[in-house]
């Protein structure tokens, strides 16, 4: 199974030390091979999906939750870590590919900040929520959105955030400034994403 850029999201991901009660906000972990390095590290796990997914891991006691990521239905601060994956830049496009019917929003991206604003809510104080979305040139792929470097610092304005980029070139991926990775178009010389940013954000603590 091919993983494209999930071949340097989910090393970065681990290091980020997961920890507790944890959310996969998109079912980006839904891979035993993935399952096998990520749920040791968790007191538990649930995957948050718009829709049933082809394989379902229960026996692993795993919790599935049908959920958009604008309304999650959670209380404030349950999870220790969330997880949100190459999911963001889906919220409030055509997600028909993935079940939902619904038109897609006139503005994406007040759709995604929406989003964010429910991952944070459901964050614990002192915990953390990882995000990865594409990056390089703005643009709209219709069933998502490529995030450019001014995309990025609006969905972040207000928030305390670390965010790392990552570029695909000739010695594979590697770590890159957003200036560097600023023409990463999708597809380009890749099998997906060129270029992917990585934004942890840590909840206050109470």
């Amino acid at each position: 199974m091919g993983f494209d850029e999930r071949l340097v999201e989910f090393p970065w991901l681990y290091s980020r030390r997961p920890f507790g009660r944890l959310l996969d906000a998109g079912s980006t972990l839904n891979h035993e091979q993935v399952l096998d390095r990520f749920q040791p590290e968790a007191e538990s796990l649930c995957i948050a999906t718009l829709q049933p997914e082809q394989e379902a891991h229960t026996r692993r006691r795993i919790s599935y939750v049908y959920a958009d990521l604008r309304g999650l239905p959670f209380r404030d601060g349950w999870f220790d870590t969330v997880i949100c994956a190459s999911t963001l830049e889906h919220v409030g496009m055509d997600n028909r590919g993935y079940g939902d019917d619904a038109a897609a929003a006139s503005d994406p991206a007040a759709e995604q900040a929406a989003a964010l604003a429910e991952l944070l809510r459901v964050t614990a104080p002192g915990g953390r929520l990882l995000i990865t979305v594409p990056y390089g040139r703005a643009e709209d792929h219709g069933w998502f959105r490529q995030y450019d470097d001014a995309a990025v610092r609006a969905l972040l304005e207000g928030c305390e955030s670390a965010v790392t980029i990552y570029a695909y070139g000739a010695e594979g991926w590697q770590l890159a400034s957003p200036e560097d990775a600023r023409d990463a178009s999708y597809r380009d010389n890749a099998p997906a994403a060129r270029a992917v940013a990585c934004i942890e954000l840590r909840s206050a603590s109470s």
